[in-house]
């Protein structure tokens, strides 16, 4: 066997526009260039005090706790799970997806009475019926929720859902893993408990790291817990003292990740939060109209579509993993088949970060005509390419 791991890795040339990651700035490239330093350097607690600064203006807090772990998303997803719940608390958790279902699976695993309260693939939370489980189900610690189920590309309205939670005296955990950056996100203002993210898709950085953030209910939960947390490495109440003016050693942090997460956050900025939210919604809303005009459907409902990830139905007769392929390898494009339920029927195509720009789009619903009329789909060349532009033009007036 030829020992390739010998000579040089080369990047193949992507545009990223899966489920994540997404494309990635050259300037956070460049940042993860910097040369490391120690997690304990002085000139690092500085970086790390940006951090969470920056983080808190994108959550909308002023939560203290609010810090990258060092994990994906579904460390994230855990150390929620694990810092909140003890063996036998109640949990309620609303799965409308696959992501659903993990945080269910990892409530479950960490000793939790996990009570599931589903809803259809494609469709939102239905709060009228979370509100009966409430009723149904007596001290339930805390309800989960998928602000943006990424494997459905449905955006489940919050507002309503925490207050009725906490007209049950429950804590609300909130999955932001695709919604942060993307949709509107206000942990304080909408009055969350506990919520993540990660740093690979709507926050335009590496995947890597999982922002984390910790409200006034929640904190006083996990300081006054009688038992110890599942996890060493997701120890909030520790990994706390890392992230305060105490500096204590918990792990050694990703020096280089957090260069990257620094500059995406940085960029954010610049653009502003409102004008980057914006812009996943106008290319959102320009894929949408390319795609409708090629004769395709979307799985969500109009009122609840989330602009980050679009979820495309399959048509009759197409094979949706050869449509994938001929996308990576002969246009550089990636999208991602569809999870569980959904899988085969469904292409989920994301524009999130870097990779929400309209030649994207563009690019996408081009190949798409092509591919799609060698496989007998009748195609209107073009079609798609004028109704996106109209939805562009359309959007700004």
């Amino acid at each position: 066997m030829t020992q390739t791991y010998l000579e040089e890795f080369k990047n193949p040339e992507r545009i990223l526009m899966g489920a994540g990651p997404s494309s990635v700035h050259p300037r956070v490239l460049q940042a993860m260039t910097k040369p490391v330093i120690g997690h304990l350097d002085p000139d690092f607690f500085q970086v790390m005090d940006e951090v969470g600064q920056m983080l808190r203006t994108v959550f909308h807090t002023t939560n203290f706790m609010t810090a990258p772990l060092s994990s994906t998303g579904t460390g994230a997803m855990e150390a929620a799970c694990f810092n909140i719940l003890e063996d036998g608390d109640k949990v309620i958790i609303c799965r409308n997806g696959y992501f659903g279902d993990r945080l269910a699976d990892i409530a479950r695993r960490g000793g939790a009475e996990t009570i599931i309260l589903d809803a259809p693939w494609g469709k939102p939370v239905d709060l009228n019926a979370l509100e009966n489980e409430l009723k149904k189900h007596q001290d339930v610690k805390m309800v989960g929720v998928v602000h943006a189920e990424t494997s459905t590309g449905v955006l489940t309205p919050l507002t309503e859902i925490i207050e009725l939670v906490h007209s049950h005296n429950s804590l609300i955990l909130v999955d932001a893993v695709t919604s942060l950056g993307g949709h509107d996100f206000r942990m304080d203002e909408w009055d969350i408990d506990v919520a993540y993210s990660a740093s690979q898709k709507c926050l335009g950085s590496p995947p890597g790291l999982a922002p984390i953030t910790i409200g006034p209910r929640a904190e006083e939960v996990i300081k006054t817990r009688p038992s110890e947390v599942q996890s060493f490495y997701f120890n909030l109440k520790d990994l706390e003292t890392y992230w305060s003016q105490t500096r204590a050693y918990h792990h050694t942090s990703p020096i280089s990740m957090t260069y990257a997460l620094r500059e995406s956050l940085r960029m954010m900025m610049e653009e502003g939060l409102e004008n980057r939210i914006n812009r996943h919604s106008k290319v959102a809303s320009a894929l949408r109209a390319g795609v409708s005009a090629i004769g395709l459907d979307i799985l969500s409902e109009e009122e609840y579509r989330l602009n980050p990830l679009t979820p495309v139905v399959v048509p009759d007769g197409i094979d949706e993993a050869d449509v994938r392929r001929q996308l990576l390898q002969d246009y550089k494009i990636e999208v991602s088949g569809a999870l569980g339920e959904l899988r085969g029927k469904v292409w989920r195509v994301g524009l999130m970060g870097e990779s929400a720009r309209e030649t994207n789009v563009f690019a996408f619903l081009s190949a798409m005509e092509s591919i799609l009329s060698k496989s007998g789909y009748e195609v209107a060349f073009g079609a798609s390419l004028a109704a996106a532009q109209r939805a562009l033009i359309t959007f700004d007036e």
